[in-house]
């Protein structure tokens, strides 16, 4: 019997030594861990700049007709709203009545604890691992302020213990009076309402002293669930709620009995303030730099965004903005147009969107939105948030600017316009199912062209060419070029869809043709564009200079922050490129181009979901989008390059032509290193006499190149072949007559496709066919066709008789074999 229990004395000791060592360990973990994630220090500077009741207020820059000096000039136009009302009042205003009920219902410990309430931690902790209950709860009033001035949607246990740590700190640096003060201004009480003054004017049409007791408790109902409780639109909600408070209130002591009957006897009666909801329509401008200002004063001060919301509409502050309100004027004036874009007829119309950026330091001097006339604030903003596949818009930035920097091609670098791949397809039924081969990519023209140089595949949007480029630079480093030298931060790296399936835009798809998983905005990519117009430097689209507060300290402040991404010359040469894009290529209708320089890209996507067109002169860059806001196929031609030329050549009368006077414009920079160069069309090297043979005409063309890269080695694509000028066709065995037999230049090349494929200069190609085979006699297929493998194609020109059939007038069968029967013997 003792040796039993002194066994089980045994197991208890060393189970009691256990459980210390192992909460040891545990408190170990946990202290390291508070260590290394928790922050013991809350920023006291989020919570004193707080405290203005002033408007704040947008200023645009102006040259000064006295000494051309910058001024800061209030926009006067933009009466600052976006759904948020906060009126600041002293503590010493607010009736103790009020105060009562927040406490009573939001923290009834408050005056006791010491920033957290233990014993709702606890409980609340234990609800949370027990239920697995993603809410925590139990947070003091001292929690709930920092919860809401800083990261309010963050509800994660490392955010809690955070918020623990800073509670106990906050309430070492501000009083209760000062915690309470600062809540009651800044707590969300619905129809966009932060601060109990706010609240009072709206529901009551009162200063916050002169509420009732019932309409504090109807104030107080409101911040556990704002819209649940709100009382214009729930009221039967709120004043459920607002029986609990006053009871509360009666428990704690607050209020006697007489009074408690009074209040839940009492009728509520709203004299709502008509003001509230009622406001002015800011541009689409101001509300950009609106949402930009929120977005760093988020990323840049740790506030949460509703805190930000609040700072930026009551705060007193003065944004001082890169707007030139000519440009925004033209811009609105023609977007409020409707029948600049479609004619009513009663279906879904098409959306647009607009922004011109200054290449020289990335200053947006003005954007549009969406089409028609702005009805509301902080609506869908087209230009600046919504996502879209960008199209060939993104080839010159994704592949042909980085590979130029690396020397991978030059102007005149030649691939050839065909079918990448098949796909993954079978033909063989012994080895499953039959699976036909599709051509990839195709062109939006529908056409393969064959050999191709860079200048002609920038200009005439060419796909393929596009991907073999993209193939030889890597998509890794194609992604990292956008990603983190342009800052187009959309892009998606590796990720997830809802149902699991993973997306990335780091592929030939996204990268070469502009198919991505979600897009792009206009303001990315148009900013992007700045390296070419500008040396090859960088600008990130700012739409302001810098935030002051109430007082005149910055708060924020956007400086210059140009890089150089390519190299001057290279850009100079992209340029160049891209003006052919508008002189002879995809964009030649635009107008302006008459009277100043031009360059630019268009764009379309997969299925004509989207159409772009990035433009710019060496003034200006103007981005356009187009499409559905749901997207779905167009209609018709690119709508944009008219959108842009209509809109930039208004900007360059108003804002160029006429302060030009007699002085010469401006012009595409021309690099310090570049010089012309003639090459073969066809080899992108130098011009032999087979190249001016060449049955097409005479294949040498002009190009612009870094010095030390033009082309020094002679084309060896052209081959001269005897040809019979008089009844078409190769001649092979120089029986053709002398007087109609001529020799030209044909292009060497070989193509194998499982497919018969369409291609322009297919018709042009030389092949060696040796004395073994006998020549193709059908004048629809090349004369090569027969050293083909069962098949296999070559592709051909989509003309009835191929120019580069046989020769069948007089072409010797016997004579051809009697060589051949020689030449194995």
């Amino acid at each position: 019997m003792k040796a039993g229990l002194k066994r089980i004395g045994k197991f208890l000791v060393g189970a009691l030594l256990f459980v210390t060592v192992l909460g040891l360990v545990i408190l170990l973990f946990f202290a390291i861990y508070v260590n290394q994630k928790i922050e013991k220090e809350v920023d006291e500077s989020l919570f004193t700049v707080v405290g203005s009741d002033s408007a704040t207020t947008l200023y645009y820059y102006e040259a000064s007709e006295e000494n051309g000096t910058l001024e800061a000039v209030e926009l006067t136009d933009d009466v600052l709203y976006g759904g948020y009302r906060c009126i600041y009042v002293d503590y010493e205003r607010i009736p103790q009545d009020l105060v009562n009920a927040f406490v009573s219902i939001e923290d009834k410990r408050f005056y006791e604890h010491k920033g957290v309430d233990w014993k709702r931690t606890v409980s609340a902790g234990v609800n949370y691992f027990l239920n697995f209950n993603k809410s925590y709860g139990g947070s003091t009033i001292t929690q709930q302020l920092i919860k809401n001035i800083t990261d309010e949607d963050d509800y994660s246990f490392q955010r809690k213990l955070q918020e623990i740590f800073w509670a106990m700190d906050l309430e070492t640096k501000m009083d209760k009076q000062e915690i309470l003060g600062l809540y009651l201004n800044i707590i969300n009480l619905s129809q966009g309402c932060y601060g109990v003054q706010a609240a009072a004017d709206c529901y009551f049409s009162k200063d916050v002293s002169d509420l009732t007791l019932t309409e504090c408790a109807c104030i107080a109902a409101i911040t556990n669930s704002p819209s649940y409780y709100d009382p214009i639109r729930n009221p039967d909600h709120n004043q459920i709620r607002r029986n609990i408070i006053l009871n509360e209130m009666y428990e704690q002591g607050y209020i006697g009995w007489d009074e408690l009957q009074e209040a839940l006897q009492e009728d509520l009666v709203l004299n709502v303030n008509e003001a509230y909801h009622t406001s002015e329509i800011n541009s689409w401008y101001v509300d950009m730099v609106l949402e930009d200002v929120i977005q760093d004063l988020m990323e840049e001060k740790g506030y949460s965004r509703s805190m930000a919301n609040l700072l930026l509409y009551t705060g007193g502050l003065k944004i001082y903005t890169a707007m030139d309100p000519q440009i925004q004027g033209i811009m609105e004036e023609y977007y409020a147009q409707t029948d600049n874009f479609y004619t009513e007829n009663g279906e879904e119309a098409p959306q647009s969107a607009m922004i011109v950026i200054d290449p020289n330091n990335g200053d947006i001097l003005g954007v549009a939105g969406a089409v028609g006339e702005k009805t509301a604030n902080r609506l869908q903003n087209f230009a600046t948030q919504t996502l879209r596949p960008a199209g060939s818009v993104i080839k010159p930035l994704s592949v042909y600017a980085p590979a130029l920097e690396q020397g991978l091609i030059t102007w005149s670098t030649v691939y050839d316009d065909v079918p990448v791949n098949f796909g993954k397809y079978n033909l063989d039924a012994s080895k499953g199912k039959i699976v036909e081969p599709i051509a990839w990519p195709k062109n939006s023209n529908g056409i393969y062209r064959g050999l191709t140089n860079i200048n002609y595949a920038i200009s005439h949007s060419i796909n393929t060419v596009t991907v073999r480029v993209l193939e030889d630079i890597g998509v890794e480093e194609s992604f990292d070029f956008l990603y983190n030298q342009l800052e187009m931060k959309s892009l998606i790296a590796a990720g997830y869809r809802a149902d699991g399936s993973y997306i990335t835009d780091m592929d030939l798809a996204a990268l070469a043709l502009g198919q991505m998983n979600y897009g792009v905005t206009v303001r990315e990519i148009t900013a992007a564009y700045s390296i070419f117009v500008n040396q090859g430097i960088y600008h990130s689209a700012r739409s302001y200079y810098k935030v002051t507060d109430s007082i005149g300290s910055i708060l924020l402040e956007n400086q210059y922050n140009g890089k150089a991404v390519i190299g001057e010359d290279h850009a100079a040469i992209m340029s160049k490129m891209l003006e052919n894009v508008v002189k002879e290529g995809t964009a030649s209708s635009i107008t302006l181009q008459k009277h100043v320089d031009c360059a630019g890209k268009t764009g379309t996507t997969q299925n004509n979901y989207d159409r772009w067109f990035i433009g710019y002169t060496p003034y200006y860059i103007g981005g356009v989008w187009y499409g559905y806001e749901y997207p779905k196929a167009l209609s018709g031609t690119n709508v944009c390059i008219d959108i842009w030329d209509e809109i930039m050549r208004v900007i360059h009368e108003r804002t160029v032509f006429a302060k030009a006077g007699g002085t010469s414009l401006q012009e595409f920079d021309e690099g310090e290193q570049l010089i012309s160069c003639e090459y073969c069309v066809d080899s992108g090297l130098l011009v032999t006499r087979a190249c001016l043979l060449d049955p097409r005409g005479d294949r040498t063309e002009k190009g612009y190149f870094v010095k030390g890269t033009e082309p020094k080695e002679y084309c060896t694509c052209h081959v001269p072949v005897a040809y019979d000028m008089k009844e078409g066709g190769v001649s092979l065995n120089d029986e053709c007559p002398s007087d109609s037999m001529k020799y030209i230049g044909l292009i060497s090349v070989e193509r194998s496709f499982p497919i018969q494929i369409y291609v322009t200069d297919a018709q042009y190609v030389w092949r060696e066919i040796g004395s073994e085979s006998l020549p193709e006699t059908a004048p629809s297929l090349p004369f090569f066709h027969t050293v083909l493998k069962k098949g296999e194609y070559c592709g051909i020109s989509k003309a009835e008789q191929q120019y580069n059939r046989l020769c069948r007038a007089h072409f010797n069968y016997f004579a051809w074999k009697e060589k051949q029967e020689g030449n194995s013997s």
